[in-house]
């Protein structure tokens, strides 16, 4: 029945529907840092963050200089501490064959290039995921629960609007990974690439990545406590009101106690299979592009860091090392 009841939601959505609900409406869960829409009379969010530029978008799309664009122009607001140095567990799922691009299988196919700082424009310094693919990243330091976003996951979608979408988890151990809140709320396919494919930003949240190459998603490790909390006040996910689906409610739970918030290791980057089978947080389906061919699912660029625990010994070794360099300069002079 609950299930039910928020595709009833979601498709009332759509049609611009405002009356009244005989159900009990599940609570909304509020984005922790990215702008929404609140209609205070379904009680639903009917929209997130737009594309890059847009004037509700003052804070989630993220340029690889950790700039924001706003107000016509890019303008400092984060610093990146670091990028994902390595990887593990890459399980490429299938379409990946390189057919209708100027490279091979294998040259998409290569982690490495996940790894380092994003490119602003070079749309094949990444490695594909492929329909259903994974991928694990490791750091030299461990990511922290810091003020805002703590960390950022970028793609390489060429426009605002073709968006090849992913999950985006956290972890501790390697072994249990945390999926981060998401939504969905559009109610229909997308087309293929052949088609169209286009998805509209302001339908998707926290999933990586709705922008255009150049920019990424923040992420706020935070917002796991938060989701912790929220489901805690619902009596455990057990409740109509419950914004999550019985299955995010129950994988998050079994993993979340192995979190510590200030000690991430590893990131994991799960490809969504856009032909409606896969569900978001609240159970509703996701659509992106499908099908696609030659570079099928999601085509990672980058994680870069904000809030790295750097251990004091490596921060007082670059603090010296740049005295040095200081104390050099200044004697040749």
């Amino acid at each position: 029945m609950k299930k039910r009841m928020k595709k009833t939601l979601a498709l009332l959505l759509c049609l611009g529907a405002s009356s009244a609900f005989s159900q009990s409406i599940p609570d909304p869960f509020f984005p922790k840092n990215e702008y929404y829409s609140y209609d205070s009379t379904l009680g639903i969010v009917t929209g997130f963050a737009n594309c890059v530029g847009d004037a509700g978008n003052t804070n989630a799309a993220i340029h690889v200089s950790g700039k924001i664009y706003r107000d016509g122009k890019l303008q400092d607001k984060y610093s990146f501490s670091g990028w994902a140095s390595g990887y593990k567990d890459y399980l490429p799922g299938s379409g990946i064959t390189g057919s209708g691009t100027d490279f091979s299988a294998n040259v998409w196919m290569n982690p490495e290039n996940a790894l380092g700082k994003a490119s602003a424009s070079d749309t094949s310094a990444v490695v594909v995921l492929g329909d259903g693919g994974s991928i694990v990243l490791t750091f030299d330091n461990p990511i922290f629960d810091g003020e805002g976003y703590d960390f950022v996951v970028f793609e390489n979608a060429l426009n605002d609007t073709f968006l090849e979408l992913a999950f985006v988890e956290v972890s501790t151990d390697g072994e249990h990974f945390v999926r981060f809140p998401n939504f969905y709320l559009g109610d229909s396919p997308v087309g293929s690439d052949g088609e169209s494919g286009d998805n509209d930003p302001v339908k998707i949240y926290n999933l990586g990545d709705k922008y255009r190459i150049g920019y990424g998603t923040g992420y706020d490790i935070g917002e796991l406590d938060d989701v912790y909390e929220y489901i805690s006040s619902h009596g455990g996910g057990a409740s109509d009101t419950c914004i999550f689906s019985d299955e995010y409610v129950s994988e998050f739970l079994s993993n979340y106690s192995y979190l510590n918030t200030d000690e991430i290791n590893y990131v994991r980057i799960v490809d969504i299979v856009g032909d409606g089978n896969t569900l978001d947080s609240s159970g509703s389906p996701i659509y992106d592009a499908y099908p696609t061919t030659g570079t099928s699912g999601f085509d990672l660029d980058a994680v870069g860091v904000i809030n790295a625990n750097i251990p004091e010994a490596s921060i007082f070794s670059i603090a010296a090392g740049l005295f040095a360099l200081l104390f050099a300069l200044r004697k040749r002079r």
